[in-house]
């Protein structure tokens, strides 16, 4: 395929990606993840909970070793979620680097000794037959130190690697989308903007957000790199904003069932103009911030769970 068509092609791609939101386009979408990758069934009880549909299925590929990041073990899960529903979409977090990586570095990736790997996940994620409704969030919190893809050290091999596997993959299945994320509690003396890999391989810009690590509300806005300075990026860049983890938090360094951070969050993502693609839950216990709110692992945090239910349920 020429270069030409295919750029066409992919312009296409993204408009009908954009179309398929309908008739949910006009106010922020919600996600949502579980911790049941395998299965769609508690996104479904979840909806029904909050009597609103879950339109974003966040999940994650293993990171045990190339083979698990190669072939997601969920995607018929995933076939199943976009095939039910014309507005559904899922992102799917790939890690850049698998635990069992031997020699493997960011610079390897750049280079392409492993564009086998990437282009088999392009292709296992074009054989759900709704790539175009996949948007692959690739080495996510990159501004922390806790992946091995960090960027806090070298931010340059971060974003060449970065770069490399989006073209790649959209060379072998042109209707994915790629976002790019960071953490609201990353490394506080690093400029995670130095890290961006550039407006021709990002669709969308994301954050997440949890409830610890902070000193309150001023300070997750207007800390470096918080909220505040987070929405100008993606405005300065034209990207829309995406928030695929966030919730209060019962862990030692969070606040505890906080249903004022649940009103901050609501009031965050409908601040007027604001241009929010997609808020998603961390609805699981599993993953350290232990605050669940629907299901029955809804224990902690009785409040935010009435707190959310009563906001989000009322179409915003």
């Amino acid at each position: 395929m020429k270069p030409s068509t295919l750029i066409n092609f992919r312009v296409l791609a993204l408009a009908s990606a954009l179309l398929c939101l309908s008739p949910y386009a006009t106010a922020t979408s919600l996600g949502l993840h579980t911790g049941h990758d395998d299965s769609i069934a508690q996104y479904d009880q979840f909806g029904g909970w909050l009597g609103k549909p879950v339109l974003y299925r966040i999940t994650f590929a293993d990171d045990a070793s190339w083979q698990t990041i190669s072939s997601p073990y969920f995607l018929k899960a995933t076939a199943e979620w976009l095939s039910s529903n014309p507005n559904r979409v899922e992102t799917i977090s790939i890690p850049l680097l698998p635990k069992q990586r031997g020699d493997a570095n960011l610079d390897a990736i750049a280079a392409g000794q492993y564009d086998d790997i990437f282009r088999k996940l392009a292709h296992n994620l074009g054989s759900t037959h709704n790539p175009a409704r996949i948007i692959v969030r690739l080495g996510w919190e990159m501004n922390g130190t806790w992946f091995a893809w960090s960027a806090v050290d070298n931010p340059t091999s971060y974003i060449n690697a970065f770069r490399h596997v989006v073209l790649l993959m959209r060379h072998e299945t042109p209707q994915l989308r790629f976002e790019w994320n960071l953490a609201n509690s990353g490394a506080r003396d690093f400029d995670w903007t130095k890290a961006y890999p550039g407006d021709d391989v990002v669709d969308v810009i994301s954050m997440d957000v949890y409830d610890q690590y902070n000193s309150g509300w001023p300070d997750i806005l207007g800390r470096p790199g918080g909220l505040r300075e987070f929405r100008s990026f993606a405005q300065t860049h034209h990207k829309p904003e995406a928030y695929t983890e966030w919730s209060v938090s019962t862990s030692k360094h969070g606040h505890g069932d906080a249903p004022t951070f649940v009103e901050n969050m609501h009031a965050w993502f409908n601040v007027p103009g604001a241009n929010v693609l997609y808020q998603a839950y961390w609805n699981t216990n599993a993953g350290g911030p232990d605050a669940a709110i629907s299901g029955p692992s809804a224990v902690n945090v009785p409040l935010s769970s009435l707190k959310y239910r009563t906001l989000f349920s009322s179409g915003h």
